[in-house]
């Protein structure tokens, strides 16, 4: 439990500036285009690790109805906030991704978008993800590559920590009590993603490249962040329960 205490107060710390980074917010548009190419109809989704609830709110504007939890209250806090003034309903709850407090089958879909990364047990997280969806429902992920190596990446990383007024001496991310328990911290793919939905018996399971919105994002941010970001990956991962 210490890991995930220690978790929860990074994001706390995070929750007030998190929507300052690329890629946490923006291009709502296409967002949600991207999100009503993967869900039909209304549906009850479930959206994992909401953070600030971009997503969640995001779904909510859809039609759907919405369910969004997160580890940290700090987050929790902003993402009430950005509802109200969206004018939209999402039940937002403090909850654990991987030991999720609700019945089998009881959402149509769960979605998560940046989780995986920060989760010390990501297979059983992804097996409770697919237990409460129905069956033929979807569970999705939305990942990337995080970390970039090189000194025109560390220098974009410098510039873009100044812009956004956060310590550029600060370290990135958990420190490494914090990150060894995270099998995969720096190591997120699809093809890992891939597999565990497979392994949790998802069938169907299918990639989406979405490295266009991360080019995107940064063609609308100072030329620094192109340095930091560039060649990464960005996917969405789908599976189907019960097919």
């Amino acid at each position: 439990m210490e890991v995930k205490d220690r978790i929860r107060r990074y994001w706390d710390d995070r929750s007030a500036t998190y929507d300052s980074s690329p890629g946490h917010s923006g291009l709502e548009d296409a967002w949600k285009e991207v999100l009503s190419a993967v869900f039909h109809g209304k549906m009850r989704i479930l959206d994992i690790g909401t953070g600030t609830g971009f997503l969640a709110i995001l779904l909510a504007e859809l039609g759907h109805e919405v369910v969004g939890i997160d580890l940290s209250e700090g987050m929790l806090s902003v993402a009430r906030e950005k509802a109200r003034r969206a004018g939209v309903s999402v039940d937002f709850r403090i909850a654990d991704a991987e030991n999720l407090p609700f019945d089998d089958e009881s959402f149509d879909a769960t979605i998560c978008r940046h989780v995986l990364w920060t989760l010390p047990n990501p297979e059983k997280a992804v097996g409770e993800w697919s237990r409460v969806v129905r069956s033929g429902g979807k569970v999705v992920v939305i990942d990337g590559s995080w970390y970039g190596s090189g000194l025109k990446r560390a220098f974009g990383r410098f510039l873009v920590s100044i812009y956004e007024r956060r310590n550029p001496f600060r370290p990135v991310g958990y420190d490494g009590d914090v990150s060894r328990h995270l099998p995969l911290h720096k190591r997120v793919t699809p093809e890992k993603v891939a597999g565990l939905m497979e392994s949790a018996g998802l069938g169907k399971v299918s990639v989406t490249d979405l490295g266009w919105i991360r080019e995107r994002l940064m063609a609308d941010r100072p030329f620094f962040y192109r340095f930091a970001w560039s060649g990464r990956s960005y996917f969405l991962v789908e599976g189907v329960k019960g097919v």
